[in-house]
């Protein structure tokens, strides 16, 4: 383990204040841009020591990290720690994940819409509205990472 150089630490503070500022945990945030720009997987030690929080938050975050698909655990042999790394094609699993929450969103506007009566016509309104607009995310997401996956098989 390397003690990160400023321009690193900026990174990842940047990615913490960017998490934090889109509803996330900064710590998670700074974790993910640690593991960025890792060199070699990192154990919950490692993370700990060098963003200097806790060792309970970093397995916190880390578990977070795992089951979004962004991390995986690795080990090394004669090691009996996990170390953590960024897992290939992260990124577009984390976004087939927010698919399912999406068809979760079309499904409670379903249940809203049958619901209420047919008197509420505002409140029908809207929740046709976010059925709508969360089927056409969905669709459109869902263009999205298939595109995605070609590009990648291109590289």
């Amino acid at each position: 383990m390397h003690a990160l150089n400023a321009d690193t630490r900026a990174f990842v503070e940047q990615m913490g204040l960017l998490t934090d500022g889109a509803g996330g945990a900064r710590t998670l945030g700074r974790l993910l841009g640690l593991l960025l720009v890792a060199e070699e997987p990192l154990s919950l030690d490692d993370l700990a020591a060098l963003l200097q929080v806790s060792k309970a938050s970093i397995s916190t975050n880390a578990r977070l990290c795992r089951q979004v698909g962004l991390a995986h655990r690795v080990s090394k042999p004669g090691d009996r720690r996990d170390y953590y790394e960024i897992s290939p094609g992260s990124f577009g699993r984390m976004l087939e994940n927010r698919v399912s929450v999406i068809q979760d969103m079309i499904q409670l506007a379903e249940s809203g819409l049958r619901a209420i009566g047919a008197d509420n016509p505002l409140a029908r309104a809207r929740l046709e509205e976010m059925r709508d607009f969360y089927t056409f995310v969905g669709v459109e997401m869902k263009s999205v990472i298939a595109h995605w996956n070609q590009q990648r098989a291109v590289r």
